[in-house]
């Protein structure tokens, strides 16, 4: 949170509900104008990804990927999942190395989230019953605080046959989006409640 702070505060001088920023690969300075959104430095996204790939092309790749592109937890990741209406890839009892060569394979690139390694009670939380180690694709509910299973493989399995099944299984995953005055009018109605880890200093946003 202090972190996000120190890239932008709102005009209460607090940090409000969304932070954008493009930053070297150190973290330490900018490659565009920081801000809420997109929208303080980009005037369409048609813009923005000329931008991002003029930018990229000055930081090759060197070496391979090693992490995992996931959130702190699973919880987070399941919920951000949601959020963005994509279905989400977790390794249960180990297989790190393979999550990652997954998550950076050019098949899969864009088509799904990923949670970090994460054990059988973190699923069970969510209401997601796991009975062993493995590669689990899951689908969201609309909130993103539940899930359930949408293909599942070893950790042994062959990496091109978790890739196609993978792409087999997003093409079942409930892609719509959602129309954000909608979704919290249904979440207040049907008494939906997500506990941040952040307080939140929103002056703008909701109070419940």
């Amino acid at each position: 949170m202090k972190y996000l702070e120190g890239i932008f505060k709102g005009r209460a001088g607090t940090l409000e509900n969304t932070v954008f920023a493009m930053l070297t690969p150190d973290g330490k300075s900018y490659l565009a104008r920081p801000g809420r959104s997109p929208q303080f430095a980009f005037r369409g996204p048609t813009e923005m990804a000329e931008a991002m790939k003029q930018t990229a092309g000055k930081y090759p790749v060197k070496g391979e990927p090693s992490v995992v592109p996931a959130m702190h937890d699973f919880r987070l990741s399941l919920n951000t999942a949601a959020c963005d209406s994509m279905p989400l890839v977790v390794a249960v009892g180990g297989g790190e190395a393979l999550l990652v060569k997954l998550a950076w394979s050019a098949e899969l690139l864009g088509k799904y989230a990923y949670a970090p390694v994460s054990t059988p009670q973190d699923l069970k939380a969510a209401g997601i019953t796991v009975a062993s180690p493995g590669i689990y694709a899951i689908e969201p509910d609309t909130f993103g605080q539940k899930g359930a299973i949408l293909a599942q493989w070893p950790l042994t399995a062959d990496t091109a046959a978790i890739t196609k099944g993978l792409l087999d299984a997003q093409k079942r995953h409930n892609g719509e989006g959602k129309i954000a005055r909608q979704h919290i009018q249904q979440g207040t109605q049907l008494g939906v409640l997500w506990k941040s880890l952040l307080p939140n200093t929103d002056p703008n946003g909701p109070k419940r």
